[in-house]
């Protein structure tokens, strides 16, 4: 299906704002990475300005990582809870990719658009912190704690911490697979905590 040339601006501004920074790019390189006149003022019959693009961009993709954040196994999960959790995470690492640009975009610019920001915040990382930890405590009863919010800002700040230090080194620490990293990491959460 042919793309309209609203999305192939949208496409050609990210591709061009994730290598250059905002500040970077100019909409006379959008129009030409979207493949019009460069100069012409075809961007401005879609978008009144560059702002205007960019907080368009971080409404797309914030849909599309809410769109792929439902496809999620949903519900009791079978066999052991620790293998159970094991491929939930590898499932939280595979959403990671697959937002990529949506972060690149946050980590690139969140300085700038504080308000996005708020916004990607709340509905990825608050929203699904609250979802995760009622999943645990519904269908994965094997893993409980007191505190199942702190316990899955542990778990999203692991699963970051990793996929960004892959991202970064082009390679994942120690050279981890993510299958073995989930494991470990649901080994961990999943330890009986004692009482002092």
């Amino acid at each position: 299906m042919p793309s309209t040339t609203r999305e192939r601006i949208l496409d050609a501004a990210l591709e061009l704002i994730q290598r250059r920074g905002f500040g970077g790019t100019t909409v006379t390189d959008i129009e030409e990475r979207a493949g019009l006149s460069p100069g012409s003022g075809s961007f401005y019959r879609h978008f009144r300005s560059k702002q205007h693009v960019f907080g368009e961009l971080f409404e797309r993709e914030l849909d599309r990582a809410e769109q792929h954040r439902r496809t999620f196994e949903r519900g009791p999960l079978t066999g052991d809870s620790t293998d159970a959790l094991a491929r939930r995470l590898l499932q939280q690492l595979e959403y990671m990719a697959r937002i990529r640009p949506l972060i690149t975009l946050l980590a690139r610019e969140h300085g700038r658009f504080p308000e996005l920001t708020g916004k990607i915040r709340d509905a990825l990382l608050d929203q699904g912190i609250a979802e995760e930890a009622a999943h645990l405590q519904r269908d994965l009863p094997g893993i409980s704690d007191d505190d199942p919010h702190a316990l899955l800002a542990v778990m999203v700040s692991a699963l970051t911490g990793y996929h960004l230090s892959s991202e970064f080194f082009g390679r994942p620490p120690a050279d981890i697979d993510p299958a073995r990293f989930a494991a470990a990491l649901a080994r961990l959460l999943a330890t009986p905590r004692t009482s002092d």
